[in-house]
């Protein structure tokens, strides 16, 4: 015989793991060991998106490894990480550092030589990086083209920025599905229990 709590208990499941993925964050929870700093979105017609300090504390904490996971509206991505950089914060135009690992469009990016964490100068910039969107691309406070990476052209739509440093926490939380999930078979699991009894 069908047991119609349990049934209940997997529909649940079901409905609320359908919510959580649709609700996922697009950028890894951690990258390379290094927590999140920030993320924002920037949209292509809309200007002034980019945060103050999106590096977090990690000048502060004098933070030694950074990294970014960018992902384009059109699913255009990748990723970036360098180590070795405690001692370039809020210094520009230094010998340009070559990254660590990168991924997608971020394996063009040559000679990282800026890294600020302040509310006016480039919070990051390359010696060279050319990708689909930019011939330039940079974090930059002034706005092109409504975007902050120095859009050379229009049609991207949106994206979305993650940075990562080792200042940053890397404790993985549960989304809150997850957590929803859990409970729902929990409470599944005490109705089944109380009914056999």
């Amino acid at each position: 015989m069908r047991n119609p709590c349990l049934a209940s208990v997997v529909a649940a499941a079901a409905l609320i793991g359908g919510l959580s993925s649709a609700t996922a964050v697009a950028a890894p929870v951690m990258l390379s060991g290094m927590g999140i700093a920030t993320q924002w979105t920037d949209r292509e017609a809309t200007t002034g998106e980019m945060p103050n300090k999106i590096w977090g504390t990690a000048d502060v904490a004098l933070a030694d490894r950074i990294g970014m996971h960018v992902l384009f509206a059109n699913g255009l991505e990748g990723t970036i990480t360098y180590s070795g950089v405690a001692g370039l914060w809020n210094r520009s135009n230094f010998a340009g550092k070559s990254y660590d690992s990168a991924t997608g469009f971020f394996t063009a990016a040559s000679g990282l030589h800026f890294l600020f964490n302040n509310n006016s100068t480039l919070p990051i910039a390359w010696q060279s990086f050319a990708m689909p969107y930019s011939s330039n691309f940079d974090l930059d406070f002034n706005s092109s083209r409504g975007s902050h990476f120095r859009a050379s052209q229009s049609g991207w739509g949106s994206a979305v920025f993650t940075t990562y440093t080792s200042a940053a926490p890397t404790l993985a939380v549960p989304e809150p599905g997850s957590l929803a999930l859990a409970g729902v078979a929990l409470a599944g699991l005490a109705a089944m229990r109380r009914r056999t009894r």
